[in-house]
């Protein structure tokens, strides 16, 4: 009898210890748009560069399409991933195409990858979107 009220109490230890969420390591750093749809992005170095900031607490991201301020929610678990509620400033710019794009295409993504440092979008199993930590 002593052995299992042992073990009842560390089985209910492991259900509630805190696990991590796999994006714990993701906050307080700008992950920067180095790729998408497989085409190289170029990177000026400044604020505007394509990039997206995540606040693993709430949950919401933010940053900058390329042109506008850029936010939204986000929802991870295992290997799956959503972006909702994506906003972004109105503000009109001469690469205001590669906004639009980028956009819609964190709206599609349903999964991500650690690849190295990169953090890899994808839609199914296609590669959408490659982030680098800044």
């Amino acid at each position: 009898m002593k052995y299992l009220f042992v073990l009842f109490i560390a089985v209910i230890g492991f259900n509630c210890s805190p696990k991590l969420s796999p994006d714990a390591g993701w906050g307080h750093q700008q992950w920067v748009v180095v790729e998408m749809r497989k085409v190289p992005v170029q990177q000026s170095g400044g604020r505007r560069d394509a990039h997206i900031t995540f606040d693993v607490t709430t949950k919401k991201f933010s940053g900058n399409g390329g042109c506008n301020q850029i936010n939204g929610n986000y929802s991870v678990d295992k290997n799956e991933i959503t972006f909702t509620e994506v906003l972004s400033t109105k503000m009109s710019c001469n690469d205001i195409e590669f906004e639009n794009t980028f956009l819609s295409t964190l709206a599609s993504i349903d999964r991500y990858e650690i690849r190295g440092t990169d953090l890899v979008l994808k839609k199914k199993k296609e590669t959408m979107l490659v982030l680098r930590p800044k």
